[in-house]
């Protein structure tokens, strides 16, 4: 299935100087939509040496979901703006959909996605031997994969470009971490997770989250290694999407290589940090994590 362009690149300038550059397409590979991201670029007067780049993935089940929207955040292109007026780039990156494409290629697409931008630092004055990488959901999968340790020969993604890469380190929010332990611990805990045969892991990976067909390279808490980013994991203890036991597994496969690391279990909230009966601890979690989430990167990214 090929996804026509939700709309054409466009400029946007924001109330604090940052300047929006809009579906710029990255890749275009043989029998698909162009892949865009959305660049945030900071203003000029915080660009005195080129700025640290905090990649954006987006959540959605790896079948739905784009570059400018995220979990309850009513205006998410102004928050990605309020983040890059801090110093940062920030690019959203749009991947294939797990209707157009199984996995490696939301891997491939976000790898990418960092080499096009590697290819163009000079110009657009990033620093991407000094890059960040925040997901969620979906996105926070795709994100711990970016984490841990690859090569251009690990993928296949479209029309790689010159330019040191090296993620410094990952925030993920709520993510699927290990796809052979994802029942089991849904199970366990007794949430009601859709039949196989509807699962978006399955639309993902052409296979049953327990078979063995599926690809250790597809779990992210099974490829860590010394050489895994610093990771920051944050989950809700009554996700009722993902078992909150992924995350816990991850920070266990961190811990056993010897990575840093940090987990937060928000109490009393789900997938997307929701409170099903109380609106106020919603938004009261969602800010605690973002707020978490920026000082983790602003500790690295711009340290004395």
């Amino acid at each position: 299935m090929v996804y026509k362009d939700a709309m054409p690149p466009w400029i946007v300038e924001f109330d604090n100087g940052v300047t929006l550059n809009g579906a710029m397409p990255y890749a275009r590979i043989e029998g698909y939509r162009p892949l865009t991201l959305d660049l945030y670029l900071p203003p000029s007067p915080r660009r005195s040496s080129p700025s640290p780049l905090l990649i954006y993935i987006h959540g959605g089940g790896w079948r739905r979901g784009d570059s400018h929207r995220s979990g309850v955040f009513s205006d998410f292109p102004q928050l990605l703006a309020e983040i890059a007026a801090r110093g940062y780039a920030v690019a959203s990156i749009n991947y294939r959909l797990s209707a157009e494409a199984r996995w490696p290629a939301q891997l491939d697409d976000a790898k990418a996605a960092l080499h096009y931008l590697a290819g163009m630092a000079e110009d657009l004055q990033i620093d991407t031997s000094n890059t960040y990488v925040w997901g969620v959901s979906a996105g926070a999968h795709i994100a711990a994969s970016l984490g841990n340790p690859w090569t251009d020969r690990d993928s296949r993604a479209a029309r790689p470009g010159p330019g040191a890469l090296k993620v410094q380190a990952v925030a993920v929010w709520y993510g699927v971490f290990c796809f052979q332990t994802l029942q089991y611990q849904a199970e366990s805990l007794g949430l009601s997770l859709p039949p196989q045969q509807l699962a978006p892991e399955v639309q993902l990976l052409g296979y049953p989250t327990g078979s063995s067909d599926v690809p250790k390279g597809a779990s992210p808490a099974l490829e860590v290694s010394e050489e895994t980013a610093p990771t920051l994991i944050l989950v809700g203890d009554k996700d009722e999407k993902v078992p909150y036991l992924q995350s816990i597994q991850l920070k266990e496969a961190l811990e056993t290589a010897n990575v840093s690391h940090h987990l937060i279990v928000y109490p009393d909230v789900g997938h997307s940090f929701i409170c099903n009966h109380h609106s106020a601890i919603t938004h009261e979690t969602n800010l605690k994590a973002l707020n978490t989430t920026i000082q983790f990167f602003d500790a690295r990214a711009f340290k004395q």
